[in-house]
């Protein structure tokens, strides 16, 4: 449940998924070591394999985590959909005014606005230095520029990836 939210954010900093695939393995080395330290550890064998199972769960998620392919982002995001798109059209209307928060199920660090055109949420970091979140954009979808990726989904909005 810990992962839950970090894994579902629109990108991973790659230091939180060291942190959390370090303690995976922690745990799972702990776990080892009591198993086969008791009479009969060959069968308690198989619940110990969870937590490899687990790591390698949490790698995976770790790369999906950068794209809008990630399940728990897709789910996160159409979640949080009605209350991003309200917050976008006041933004649109005036600059924003509000201080980082919460916006739906994603936690909002900094939001730029360039009436009428667009609106980026940036929501954290992604990989190492980048930064990931969301573009509102109504109308014709934007041109590339920069070192900005933009993935479609849905309507208005793209999964955003500014490189540094």
């Amino acid at each position: 449940m810990l992962l839950l939210e970090p894994l579902s954010r629109p990108g991973l900093s790659f230091p939180l998924f060291l942190v959390t695939f370090s303690i995976t393995l922690l745990v799972g080395a702990g776990s080892l070591v009591l198993v086969l330290g008791r009479p009969g550890a060959r069968w308690r064998l198989v619940p110990w394999l969870l937590h490899p199972l687990a790591a390698v769960a949490l790698t995976l998620l770790f790369l999906l985590s950068q794209s809008p392919a990630n399940p728990l982002f897709r789910l996160r995001f159409l979640l949080s959909r009605t209350a991003l798109e309200r917050a976008a059209a006041a933004a649109l209307a005036s600059p924003p005014t509000t201080a980082p928060g919460w916006i739906g199920l994603f936690r909002v660090g900094r939001v730029e606005s360039d009436p009428p055109r667009q609106v980026r949420y940036l929501t954290g970091g992604c990989g190492v230095v980048d930064e990931c979140g969301l573009l509102y954009r109504p109308g014709p979808p934007p041109v590339r520029r920069g070192k900005t990726r933009l993935k479609p989904l849905g309507g208005p909005w793209y999964h955003l990836y500014a490189v540094f």
